[in-house]
């Protein structure tokens, strides 16, 4: 849920990965028409001359390669004109078919592996891990398209289109067309915060004298709430809550200190190595999303100045 800083490198890497689908030696596409397997082949620059052939009276520098890298910014720009303007941009099922075929064939693994996430980018709840099979890089994530590729099938394989996230959130998503937060763009963490709001006196050894709730102050980011279904799907993690409340009690600053200094050089090199190890996640607005309810662990154990 920490935001995804898009590095130039990023950018570069993604441009590479996707001309890579065309073939090297004359930059065509081979796709298989319809049921009958006839091959059929698209050359690189009918991209370029589709996109400013529809798109032209929106950006007329507009082209394949800048659809790729092209910032959100610019994207929601490009989505509300496309909204408006249906009779200019609308693509034939075969056009439609030709940018989904590109998406199919994008190395998702690869896309995920540049951009070192570890959880899912709208809940911190799973895991999107890449791992290898049979000798090829996979991974346990799906892309959601941001905009959905139904509507905008131009964005199929554009970067700031492709979020990294669980299949739950993808279900969840699908193609609603909600102003919710984008991991690219917002820091989620920042936006959103878990507090806890107590109920009765058995807060400090049962799971029912307490609720998790989650708060902002923004239209998007409740948004965002509501789509996935967050404050239900955190308040079947109280378990993990009642653990830093009673740790909160178990391990005081002076034991704390005491633990650092006996183990610092061997089990930790900092007093954030000691507190991960206590509180169960990662507890640094820059490494959450290495790990699944980081960000849960986080804003509890901040607001029972336990870390």
């Amino acid at each position: 849920m920490k935001k995804i800083t898009i590095t130039n490198k990023i950018e570069r890497d993604f441009k590479e990965l996707v001309f890579s689908i065309f073939d090297t030696k004359d930059n065509r596409l081979y796709l298989k028409k319809d049921t009958k397997n006839i091959k059929f082949e698209i050359r690189l620059k009918y991209f370029d001359k589709l996109i400013y052939k529809k798109l032209k009276r929106f950006d007329n520098k507009i082209s394949f390669k800048k659809l790729i890298i092209s910032d959100f910014k610019y994207l929601q720009k490009l989505v509300d004109y496309i909204d408006k303007n249906k009779s200019y941009t609308q693509l034939s099922k075969l056009q439609k078919e030709i940018f989904y075929t590109l998406y199919e064939r994008l190395k998702k693994a690869k896309f995920i592996e540049f951009l070192n996430v570890k959880t899912c980018l709208y809940c911190n709840r799973n895991f999107v891990i890449n791992f290898k099979n049979d000798k090829k890089l996979s991974t346990t994530a799906q892309l959601d398209h941001f905009f959905s590729k139904k509507d905008y099938p131009y964005l199929s394989v554009s970067l700031y289109n492709l979020i990294p996230c669980c299949p739950t959130c993808n279900l969840r998503k699908l193609d609603k067309k909600v102003n919710i937060l984008h991991p690219f763009f917002d820091d989620i963490d920042k936006e959103i915060k878990f507090v806890l709001k107590l109920k009765d006196t058995k807060f400090y050894y049962s799971i029912k004298g307490f609720e998790i709730e989650l708060k902002t102050n923004f239209k998007r980011a409740k948004n965002h709430i509501e789509v996935f279904k967050l404050e239900d799907l955190y308040n079947e993690h109280k378990d993990i809550v009642l653990e830093l409340i009673q740790k909160k009690y178990m391990y005081n600053e002076s034991y704390l200190d005491e633990l650092f200094r006996k183990y610092e050089g061997t089990f930790f090199k900092n007093k954030e190595d000691l507190l991960r190890l206590v509180s169960g996640g990662y507890i640094s607005e820059e490494e959450i999303n290495k790990r699944p309810l980081s960000k849960l662990i986080k804003d509890i154990s901040e607001e029972l100045d336990f870390i």
